[in-house]
């Protein structure tokens, strides 16, 4: 299977109502604040699916500050999963704490939620115990958006997790299992330290390579398996961002061999999704 592990898909209400979106959330602005940030359905990226030659594709929505919204993305997630015949993984936003999360949580896997995400732990306060009840009760990872500390600015940069932001994630909530998207903010060059390979090597952590033509040189697919491993790395092409064809053929072109591609094109996602038997 080919697998995409990052992408995004929109309403079509919310699309249609871009303009008060970016009044009412900053952090939405912040994204998707200028006309030229693609906004597309779900039905444009099975269309994209279908040219790439893409099997499934992990649909994030957008981490919001209001319930109301991310209740409205999590619903269109869960029915354009529902319609795709398998093809659409749901990683769902929520907002709360408490029994209202949990009650969120129940009917969000009731639905078919897969997971929870993009998290973005700037927009909102307890996302780091959310995500460990989210974990902790219902055995739902998380693709988490990654900051680097270093390197040029761009719309979205912060307001992720940093490289220590990542590590304290990891050790005070020992349920979390993350996706940490953009190759971790740069947490896999940490990867020959015996603590952080532990994470690794029990299926905890895996980083997704979304946006990597715009962050690094082709050969960070190849200076990562080097230092965290193969098996850690989920071809992700963040979609709309990207298209899908180009970035696969550039996944394809910078790794080294056919057993590297068939791992991180699909079977270590599939793996950590729990898509295929360990």
């Amino acid at each position: 299977m080919i697998i995409d592990a990052h992408t995004h898909v929109f309403p079509p209400r919310m699309i249609e109502r871009r303009g008060r979106l970016v009044l009412a959330d900053a952090g939405f602005a912040e994204l998707y604040g200028e006309a030229k940030a693609r906004m597309v359905s779900a039905d444009a990226l099975i269309e994209s699916m279908d040219r790439a030659g893409v099997d499934a594709s992990v649909i994030c929505g957008f981490w919001w500050r209001s319930p109301d919204h991310a209740e409205e993305h999590a619903a269109y997630l869960l029915d354009a999963a529902a319609a795709s015949g398998g093809r659409l993984i749901p990683f769902v936003p929520v907002v709360g704490s408490g029994a209202a999360l949990d009650a969120t949580l129940e009917r969000l896997v009731r639905f078919g939620a897969r997971g929870l995400g993009e998290v973005r732990p700037g927009q909102a306060e307890g996302v780091d115990a959310a995500l460990e009840r989210a974990a902790s009760a219902y055995g739902l990872p998380a693709v988490v958006h990654s900051s680097e500390t270093v390197g040029h600015r761009y719309a979205g940069k912060h307001g992720g997790y940093e490289v220590g932001d990542l590590w304290r994630l990891l050790e005070e909530r020992p349920g979390v299992r993350v996706i940490a998207s953009h190759w971790g903010g740069g947490l896999p060059f940490f990867a020959l330290m015996p603590e952080l390979r532990a994470h690794i090597e029990a299926g905890r952590l895996a980083f997704d390579t979304a946006a990597s033509a715009y962050l690094y040189e082709p050969r960070v697919f190849e200076a990562v398996i080097a230092l965290a491993g193969l098996d850690s790395i989920l071809w992700g092409s963040d979609f709309p961002l990207r298209a899908q064809a180009q970035d696969r053929a550039e996944a394809e072109a910078a790794l080294p061999d056919d057993r590297a591609r068939e791992a991180v094109l699909g079977g270590n996602a599939a793996r950590f999704l729990g898509l295929t038997p360990d």
